[in-house]
């Protein structure tokens, strides 16, 4: 089975599972979102924080990626005080109908909750329901915790 996890990470942490989670999986690739605007700068990141807030669209880098020759999409989606990361929030409105056989794992540091709302967006979003749903609390970079996985989750066939 060919895979693609795509993700986000302004911190690394994300980065870092995503790594992880390709290698301990075969036929895996990676493709990150990177957001356009102030690379690098504080300036970034309060622009990051203002429109995961205020849940605007956040300007992404181009990617090529041909999602048909996948047989299952993994998006790794960092949690903010609750919500969605500007940057996936976007990869995700803007491939809106274009991702088929989608897992869904979200990530997140604070409370060990589910997300229902967010999930039901994704879904609508998306076009089609998820084949799994997982939710990650983290601590540290290296820290993990599987707090629930509903479905078939790559998370339960990693080596």
């Amino acid at each position: 089975m060919k895979t693609l996890i795509v993700f986000y990470s302004r911190t690394g942490r994300t980065a870092a599972t995503a790594r992880k989670l390709a290698h301990e999986m075969e036929n895996t690739s990676r493709l990150e979102i990177v957001p356009m605007a102030y690379r690098g700068t504080a300036r970034e990141y309060l622009h990051y924080l203002y429109c995961t807030l205020t849940r605007r669209k956040m300007e992404i880098d181009l990617y090529k990626v041909d999602f048909a020759k996948y047989d299952r999409i993994v998006l790794m989606i960092p949690v903010i005080f609750g919500m969605m990361s500007a940057p996936m929030r976007s990869f995700i409105l803007q491939e809106e109908g274009n991702l088929k056989n989608v897992e869904y794992i979200i990530i997140h540091k604070g409370l060990k909750a589910r997300q229902p709302g967010l999930v039901r967006w994704l879904d609508r979003h998306i076009g089609q329901k998820h084949l799994a749903c997982s939710s990650i609390w983290q601590q540290g970079k290296h820290e993990l915790h599987i707090t629930y996985v509903d479905g078939e989750s790559v998370l339960k066939q990693r080596k």
